[in-house]
């Protein structure tokens, strides 16, 4: 879930897929991973490059199969760890190899992400 406030809302118009909010700012979670997913899709009738910050693992899997959102194809996906999830003190953004979920959680999934550098991050609290 991504967090902002209502005086950080710009604007918004009907676009084909549905009302358009513009935001100037949200909050990135300090507790919770987070992803950048970039590709092509469509955005407002025209094919181009496209980007959306997702914050759950189902959602990404969706638009990476071109599920859900305007995907037509996933380029990058990056995963954004917040300071305690990882060892830099400070928010990092790395590029995601592998998402795999961990045996015998598939009731409450525990989640392995591989980053291209070899990271692997556990969304386990």
């Amino acid at each position: 879930m991504l967090v902002t406030y209502g005086s950080e809302l710009m604007g918004q118009f009907n676009a084909p897929d549905g009302a358009r909010m513009l935001w100037r700012t949200v909050d990135i979670s300090r507790c919770e991973y987070s992803f950048l997913i970039e590709g092509m899709g469509l955005e407002d009738g025209c094919i181009g490059p496209v980007a959306h910050l997702v914050t759950d693992v189902p959602t990404v899997q969706k638009m990476r199969n071109a599920e859900i959102g305007n995907f037509l194809s996933v380029s990058k996906i990056h995963l954004i760890t917040p300071s305690d999830k990882n060892r830099h003190g400070s928010y990092a953004m790395e590029l995601l190899s592998e998402i795999r979920m961990q045996p015998g959680t598939e009731a409450r999934p525990v989640y392995e992400f591989v980053t291209q550098n070899g990271h692997i991050y556990s969304s386990a609290r």
